[in-house]
């Protein structure tokens, strides 16, 4: 089992419907090899977008999740036709299919940034969760809506807990065990008397187990809250108390942990070397029970912001030393989970201030599982980042990353979604998934989006696109990487060319797929000519009188589709040409011998014949490539004429020069 992650994304306006601040938290599912090899060999084109809504509303985008079959599921918020209230919509798009199903609301009565949590379980289920009622009613409940494989649809919200306080219960971070079993913990109370609370439901269970105390804060408030749960159900959670009553006001970071699925929670306890953090607190485990617990804060030397991380092997063992992974030029502004490979890898993206670059950019930065180090930060946008990212891994450890970009800081109107991925280790440029910019809209973003790494790491991107300007509208869309086929042939291959010894001959075929090459190889009656690999090939005296065919070979990840050609039998090849023509040498008396060199000839030939002629007739019986002059030739014009040859080619013949015989 490897972990993916189901992100609760940070409201984009400065008004939260709820104050606690959200974090990560880390589902798991089933492992496949690690290496990004499922993204190698699946991943194809991208879709056409498919719009989920219409254009002629307000959205705003809350997650994208693919589960452990490649099912996905994107929720969003709706602006209702009154205008005032938004719903929670959600839609579902079922493994292999190429359509999504129609939306869904889950709730309404919502506001525009109102959070809510998308998990999705190894089981194969989903659960969006999310706080109804009002804190000034007294009323508030955590809630969560199941969708269940068996079922085909969502339940009606279902209590994880209520409060009957009046300031706060916190939206409940969800993650799930290798079974199914999902822990969820909240937070609730009101200042200097909050509570970090938890809960489990069972897997196949409709209803939640009776809320724990995990802590009690006094001394201020939980600033942040992250959980992560491994295969084997143990689980860890992590928050950050705000101390309001310490000299200076400072942040103090604690963890709990559960050893074993049906175990007790630890008392919280201050996590070892955290001395301050800026309350962006994180927390994943592997699939092994390694757990790592991310923060971001001031640097000793209050230069800068550094991105730090703690980490322990197992759920009884001690946390290690601090490791920055980051330092001093950490200027956050939005960042993914903390995304861990199947081999331990981990791997964090955000946006923020680059000093170096005089922009916002979107960085990544490695922890080495074999080694336990941290890389150098990699800039993975190509313009200016416009504060906002999301990222994903498979179950591969494909690394999914998206991101909204604009050319420049002084070119804000040609608004594009770029994408990027990791696979085999190795980071692609960044691409522009809108080919077509989206121009800018005052009071709200052109254009953001949520991306889904699925089990084979393919993408799932759920976009939002401003329309117009001043009272403006939006649309939610969806594409996806498609799953990669086998190249087509699309014209079978075929021999171009005179099919005849010594000539040039062409083999020549279209096909269509994605990163497909080409392979050529030449057969001689149906067998394969070795070292015969090239696109063309000179027909030689071994293929005379036999049948010749050529093969493409196309292969991309997905496989490979021959195409064979006819089979053509081979001609004799043109007449031999002498280069060098032949020659007659000796005395030319009565007596004496005559000697003709056959020449030079092309190709070159294997063996020759004679005839002798006087005065262009043929001297009978001279048919060597000597000849004794008798008195006959006395007065007497001799010429001898050499025929070529070679197998698989048509005779050449030429004559010599004339000698007069004395």
């Amino acid at each position: 089992m490897v972990p993916s992650t189901s992100r609760i994304r940070r409201p984009r306006s400065a008004t939260l419907a709820l104050t606690a601040a959200v974090t990560a938290v880390t589902a798991l599912v089933p492992a496949i090899p690690a290496a990004a090899a499922g993204y190698t060999t699946a991943a194809g084109p991208w879709s056409a977008a498919t719009a989920l809504t219409g254009a002629d509303g307000r959205q705003t985008l809350i997650d994208v999740e693919t589960d452990v079959d490649g099912t996905t599921f994107a929720l969003w918020r709706d602006l209702t036709a009154d205008g005032v209230n938004w719903n929670f919509d959600v839609a579902v798009k079922a493994a292999g299919s190429n359509t999504w199903g129609t939306s869904h609301t889950l709730a309404t009565g919502r506001e525009s940034t109102s959070p809510a949590v998308l998990t999705v379980t190894p089981t194969g289920q989903a659960v969006v969760t999310w706080v109804d009622g009002r804190g000034v009613d007294g009323d508030l409940a955590a809630v969560a809506a199941t969708w269940t494989p068996a079922e085909g649809g969502w339940s009606d919200p279902v209590p994880i807990a209520s409060y009957s306080g009046r300031t706060l219960l916190g939206l409940p971070r969800l993650a799930s065990a290798a079974d199914g079993t999902l822990t969820a913990v909240w937070q609730q109370g009101e200042f200097n008397d909050y509570k970090v609370m938890t809960a489990t439901r069972a897997p196949g269970a409709t209803t939640w187990s009776a809320a724990q105390p995990l802590a009690s804060v006094t001394t201020g408030s939980v600033y942040d809250l992250a959980l992560a749960v491994t295969p084997d159900g143990s689980a860890t959670a992590v928050w950050d108390v705000y101390d309001q009553t310490a000299v200076g006001i400072r942040h103090t970071v604690l963890t709990a942990t559960r050893a074993t699925a049906d175990g007790s929670w630890s008392d919280g306890a201050v996590l070892p070397g955290v001395a301050y953090t800026d309350g962006v607190v994180q927390v994943t485990s592997d699939a092994k029970g390694a757990t790592t617990v991310l923060w971001h804060g001031a640097n000793a030397s209050g230069s800068g912001y550094d991105l730090n991380s703690v980490t322990r092997t197992s759920p009884s063992a001690s946390w290690g030393d601090v490791q920055t992974a980051v330092a001093s030029t950490f200027y956050y502004a939005d960042g993914s989970d903390p995304l861990t490979a199947p081999n331990g890898d981990l791997t964090y993206v955000w946006v923020g201030w680059s000093s170096a670059d005089g922009e916002s950019t979107v960085r990544s930065v490695t922890r080495s599982a074999s080694t336990g180090t941290w890389s150098t930060p990699k800039t993975l946008s190509t313009g200016y980042a416009t504060w906002d990212v999301d990222a994903s891994i498979g179950a591969d450890g494909t690394v999914q990353v998206v991101w909204p970009q604009i050319p420049s800081a002084e070119n804000g109107n040609d608004h594009y979604l770029e994408w990027a991925v990791r696979a085999d280790g190795t980071w692609s440029k960044a691409t522009a998934l809108n080919s077509a910019p989206v121009p800018d809209v005052s009071s709200t973003e052109a254009l953001y989006g949520e991306v889904a790494a699925g089990p084979d790491g393919r993408a799932t991107v759920l976009s939002r696109r401003a329309v117009g300007s001043g009272d403006y509208t939006s649309q939610v869309s969806a594409q996806w990487q498609t799953l990669l086929t086998k190249p087509a042939i699309t014209s079978k291959a075929k021999l171009s060319g005179t099919v005849r010894t010594g000539s040039k001959v062409t083999c020549d075929a279209a096909w269509t797929g994605t990163d497909a090459k080409a392979t050529w190889s030449w057969l001689r009656d149906g067998t394969v000519i070795s070292g015969a690999t090239g696109k063309t090939r000179t027909l030689t005296a071994s293929d005379y009188k036999h049948k010749l065919s050529c093969r493409a070979t196309v292969t991309n990840s997905a496989g490979s589709t021959p195409s064979t050609s006819a089979a053509v039998t081979v001609a004799v090849g043109s007449a031999l040409k002498a280069t060098k023509a032949p020659a007659l040498t000796g005395t030319a008396g009565t007596g004496h011998r005559l000697t003709a060199t056959h020449g030079t000839w092309s190709p070159t030939a294997t063996s020759y014949t004679y005839v002798w002629k006087r005065d262009g007739k043929t001297v009978s019986g001279a048919t060597k490539s000597t000849y004794v002059l008798v008195k006959a030739d006395k007065g007497h014009k001799i010429t001898a004429t050499v025929t070529a040859k070679l197998s698989g080619w048509t005779n050449g013949s030429a004559t010599t020069a004339a000698v007069t015989v004395r």
